[in-house]
């Protein structure tokens, strides 16, 4: 399934989708063993934004999410629902439960 998380703020969605990435990060135990999330400027349309995956083995980025503005929301959106607590607990625990809701969508 996909979720869409879309959170009440004036910040940027840029900023919204580091704080996403700041909570994702892992390393091992071994050297260059670290999997971090980042975020870069989307191709396509200014104001959107691309969380990727990254392996510091590895020169491929895996893509994990869409970050972007509809009025006065952040919109997370196109995220896989085993990745859900990646997103909401930071989330949540920035913007509070009642600023951040989500959809989940059969895909």
């Amino acid at each position: 399934m996909t979720i869409w998380v879309y959170v009440k703020t004036s910040d940027e969605p840029k900023a919204v989708g580091d704080i996403v990435c700041s909570f994702n990060v892992a390393e091992g135990i071994h050297p260059g063993d670290k999997y971090s999330w980042i975020i870069e400027a989307g191709k396509d349309e200014p104001g959107y934004w691309e969380i990727k995956g990254k392996y510091a083995k590895l020169k491929d980025l895996t893509e994990i999410g869409i970050v972007y503005r509809i009025g006065d929301t952040v919109v997370l959106s196109e995220i896989d629902d085993d990745l859900a607590p990646d997103f909401l607990d930071p989330l949540i625990t920035k913007y509070g439960f009642d600023n951040v809701k989500w959809i989940v969508v059969q895909k």
